[in-house]
């Protein structure tokens, strides 16, 4: 009887370490596609293009090994209302260990113009994450909860701001007290477009990320799109770590190439020179994450910069 109590408690304690880890990340990897993708951090982005954008991305730790962890995401938008309202919709399915994180969030803005240049967007977003957790009275490791965020983005044609929550609810993971970790980042975003000259468009963008028990986070970052053909970027983040925890610091550097073939598909490959959920790990294999892009605009109502 000993044994098997000793059994099931060691089995119960490994269970819930392996779904810490996983907690921890909850959208970590939508997150983190917010250049390619602004709407993963800010809802009130939903619509500014003006017209139906789809966005795919593919993720993978290590090429070179076989069955190393991937993630797909899923993004379209689009709006409607002679351009007042937007309507989005995201999709994640991370699969970085034995478990599965799963995300499905629909989202919807208002945009108003506010001077002669400027429009402001005010957004919201909701959903459904599916994440590996361990719970002693159903024995379950995946439990689906709740997701609400906000959202506000300021743009002209050449500058906008963007400021967002994208969690604001605080959940509990069955029998694991980890309230306090559960990620409700606040994101500050700025950034423009700038010609130079009659070939050359610089994107330069930044971005402040303040959590709860986390260091302060900044990006920086620029692309720049030759002929609306060919765009090469780099962005460097430093901070976020856990406060408190020695080494949880993820500086990294991401470097990115796009090709837009005509008018309506665009190619997009990324590096990124450390993972993200690194911070939540103690781990010494490769460090790399590879991520494919394919984005596409039916309709497209000009060069899509973001």
């Amino acid at each position: 009887m000993l044994k098997q109590y000793l059994h099931k408690a060691f089995l119960a304690t490994v269970v819930s370490m392996l779904a810490c880890v996983e907690s921890f990340g909850q959208r970590e990897v939508l997150y983190e596609q917010y250049v390619q993708n602004p709407m993963a951090i800010n809802p009130a982005f939903t619509g500014v293009r003006e017209t139906f954008n789809m966005t795919a991305m593919f993720r993978r730790k290590w090429f070179n090994i076989q069955n190393s962890p991937t993630s797909q995401t899923y993004a379209a938008d689009g709006s409607f209302g002679q351009g007042k309202f937007g309507a989005g919709f995201q999709a994640l399915n991370d699969q970085t260990s034995y478990y599965t994180t799963t995300a499905l969030i629909g989202s919807f803005a208002y945009h108003m113009r506010v001077a002669d240049n400027w429009k402001l967007a005010l957004g919201a977003q909701g959903g459904i994450n599916v994440l590996p957790v361990f719970d002693l009275s159903s024995r379950t490791n995946n439990r689906a909860i709740g997701t609400v965020g906000v959202g506000a983005w300021l743009h002209s044609d050449q500058f906008y701001l963007g400021i967002s929550k994208p969690e604001v609810l605080s959940h509990r993971f069955g029998d694991q007290r980890l309230t306090n970790f559960y990620r409700r980042p606040l994101y500050v975003m700025v950034g423009g477009s700038y010609d130079l000259g009659d070939e050359l468009l610089l994107l330069p963008h930044a971005l402040i990320v303040q959590e709860k028990d986390h260091k302060l986070r900044v990006d920086v970052g620029t692309r720049l799109w030759v002929q609306e053909k060919v765009g090469i970027g780099a962005s460097y983040r430093m901070g976020g770590g856990i406060s408190g925890l020695s080494g949880s610091n993820v500086n990294f550097v991401q470097l990115s190439a796009e090709v837009q073939l005509g008018k309506n598909v665009r190619l997009g490959y990324f590096y990124s020179s450390r993972q993200v959920e690194q911070m939540y790990t103690n781990y010494n294999g490769p460090k790399g994450i590879h991520e494919l892009m394919l984005k596409f605009t039916p309709n497209p109502n000009g060069f899509q910069k973001y």
